[in-house]
């Protein structure tokens, strides 16, 4: 009798660290490789394309700092998605907590103007606002999660819309800078300029970001409250029989990862632009959630990814000025790195074996 054997796809039961580490790099391989391969057909030279990044980059010390720069929000909106995520909690919100955050902030200049304060005293408040106001827009969501069981996908996407539309009204209403035909307020007084360090550009948003990674690892991997929302996110229903309050961890993360978020809009209106712009996030939030994925939802993950990110969309400014090719292409390479990602995630963490079928 002849035997019958059929294919299943299971979970490989050694997939560590090394298997991390190694999906990432193929994914990033493939990803350059082709991306490589389309600009080499719009007749560009790759290596010369390819070298303008990594100088626009990291080819100065200016170059350096704008790329630690652009990385400050994607590392803070990536670190409040590793602390939703790891709790098996979508948020979307990202973005919309961090035009909160930079709203919050905006209000307190526009509505209490204090210029006497010191920028040291300032500054630190003004980033306390921020942080509420992250709180504020993610606890919208967390309740309704924790106590309606309400779908948090649904509402983070919806308040992303509602919190640009109310942005969008403000700053083409009562918060638009007079005689301006732009969606702008007027400039922020210079006491809450964000201080700048050894004699850069290099504004609070960075350091703050790699404080709160080692605050975030410290908070899931070393706390009682890291262990729950870590248990939660791997079988929710085994962590109610085993005591955990998983209602009130879910609100607790939903106002954790909004009050990140928060103060990512907060750091970068005070760092950079020193007033509020309607779009001054290039999908920030979004972004945040794409690099939570490429770091593996850990904290020191998400830092590299960030800086990689970081590095893509600074250096696509100087590939524009050195090459032909247009600086569409580094968003193309963000798609091809997620797409790759996913498919190498499958590649490396399962496998197919074949069983014997008994009858």
């Amino acid at each position: 009798m002849a035997r019958k054997y059929s294919f299943k796809i299971e979970k490989r039961q050694d997939a560590g660290l090394l298997m991390d580490l190694l999906s990432i790099v193929f994914a990033l391989l493939i990803s350059i490789g082709i991306a490589s391969a389309i600009i080499s057909n719009s007749g560009a030279d790759v290596s010369k394309v390819l070298m303008a990044i990594v100088k626009g980059s990291f080819g100065s010390l200016t170059a350096l700092v704008d790329t630690l720069n652009r990385s400050a929000p994607i590392l803070l909106t990536g670190l409040a998605t590793v602390i939703a995520y790891r709790a098996k909690v979508w948020n979307i919100g990202q973005e919309g907590q961090l035009y909160a955050g930079a709203m919050a902030v905006t209000f307190v200049i526009l509505a209490f103007p204090v210029t006497q304060l010191p920028t040291l005293v300032y500054v630190p408040l003004l980033l306390i606002v921020a942080i509420l106001g992250g709180v504020l827009w993610g606890s919208i969501p967390g309740i309704l999660k924790a106590r309606f069981n309400v779908n948090e996908i649904i509402v983070t996407v919806m308040l992303n819309y509602v919190i640009t539309y109310i942005c969008t009204f403000l700053l083409n209403g009562v918060w638009q800078e007079p005689g301006s035909f732009y969606y702008n307020t007027v400039p922020f007084p210079e006491s809450s300029n964000s201080p700048l360090f050894f004699g850069t550009k290099l504004h609070l948003g960075f350091p703050i970001a790699l404080l709160l990674a080692l605050g975030v690892y410290f908070l899931l991997w070393k706390t009682r409250l890291g262990y729950e929302i870590r248990a939660i996110g791997l079988n929710p229903v085994a962590s109610t029989y085993k005591g955990i309050n998983t209602k009130w961890v879910i609100l607790i993360v939903m106002l954790l990862s909004g009050a990140i978020s928060g103060l990512a809009g907060g750091t970068e209106l005070l760092g950079i632009h020193h007033r509020l712009i309607f779009g001054f996030s290039s999908s920030f939030g979004f972004t945040g959630i794409l690099i939570a994925l490429l770091g593996r939802l850990h904290p020191l993950g998400v830092i590299l990814a960030a800086i990689f990110f970081g590095a893509l969309r600074n250096g696509s400014t100087a590939m524009r000025i050195y090459s032909n090719v247009s600086g569409e292409i580094v968003t193309l390479i963000m798609g091809l790195v997620i797409i790759m990602l996913l498919f190498s995630e499958a590649l490396f963490k399962y496998r197919v074996r074949r069983v014997e079928n008994v009858d």
